[in-house]
């Protein structure tokens, strides 16, 4: 992960939240590296500037990609915040308990120790939605976007239960919330990214120049956008071809799949995509 991009990460919020600094920085890195994962046999594999590009003002795009980096970047500093609450890291927060006790369901009752995301949720916005210092329309997808990936963490997460009762006669469980694996949360939003929402704008009205008219114009747009949907203003490039300056390698010298045991579709097919789609030759080695 390049380390300037995490450096922006940390450099916001107040000096007091350096406690958790270090957790922000492994979860963005966590983060990007699903990311690779996710797209490790697309032509855009998340290369290492894709957190960078799309914290760096001047820079911006708003793809599908970036609303991708968005997401899990967000995702992960949720996910590691709330993790090392749980194992105790930091003093000033513990179990998520506010609904131990309540009624949860037939036979079962709220307890035990549940991951506090409200928590990770509460620090990761701090960090992660302290860097988007512009109010344009990019700023506001990618809040968007940020929000989506923890809601992806809370909307994933798996209920545990514990029998008690005479002699383990289960006639009442006690059950608290637990964090899913985080692939699970990388393979949910890598659907949430296959769906995508592209942001119709009144162009008219946001050239206007009246900042008013153009806020206007995003609202609408939004209006029709799910909580849970990640939205994009730009189509993508192809990404065959080298573009230094927006960060994309290009596929010339990647490697592909053709044979091998249980590969699935998109993975056999990854040569055209990568290779002779984009006017190369598969070479084997």
């Amino acid at each position: 992960l390049c380390f300037r991009s995490v450096n922006n990460f940390l450099m916001t919020g107040p000096k007091a939240y350096l406690t958790y600094s270090s957790s922000v920085a492994a979860g963005a890195h966590s983060g990007m590296e699903e990311c690779k994962f996710q797209f490790g046999w697309e032509r855009w594999n998340c290369p290492e500037s894709a957190l960078q590009l799309s914290t760096h003002n001047r820079l911006r795009s708003a793809t599908r990609e970036t609303s991708f980096v968005h997401a899990i970047s967000s995702a992960g500093v949720m996910y590691t915040l709330t993790r090392n609450c749980s194992m105790g890291d930091f003093e000033s927060c513990g179990c998520g308990d506010s609904r131990n006790g309540r009624v949860g369901g037939r036979g079962w009752v709220w307890g035990g120790c549940s991951d506090n995301v409200e928590f990770g949720e509460r620090i990761s916005k701090l960090f992660v939605d302290a860097l988007e210092t512009g109010h344009d329309t990019r700023a506001l997808i990618n809040l968007h976007n940020n929000e989506v990936g923890r809601l992806a963490v809370k909307g994933t997460m798996k209920r545990s239960c514990k029998c008690h009762g005479v002699s383990g006669s289960c006639s009442i469980q006690t059950c608290w919330l637990q964090l899913a694996e985080f692939r699970e949360i990388g393979n949910y939003l890598k659907i949430k990214y296959d769906q995508a929402h592209k942001l119709e704008m009144d162009k008219r009205r946001m050239r206007a120049g009246n900042s008013a008219d153009s806020r206007g114009a995003t609202a609408e747009a939004f209006h029709h956008v799910h909580a849970t949907e990640l939205v994009f203003l730009e189509d993508s490039p192809d990404y065959c071809t080298r573009n230094a300056s927006l960060g994309h390698h290009g596929t010339e010298g990647r490697e592909c799949l053709q044979t091998g045991k249980n590969l699935s579709q998109w993975e056999k097919r990854s040569c055209r995509r990568l290779c002779t789609e984009c006017g190369l030759r598969v070479e084997e080695r």
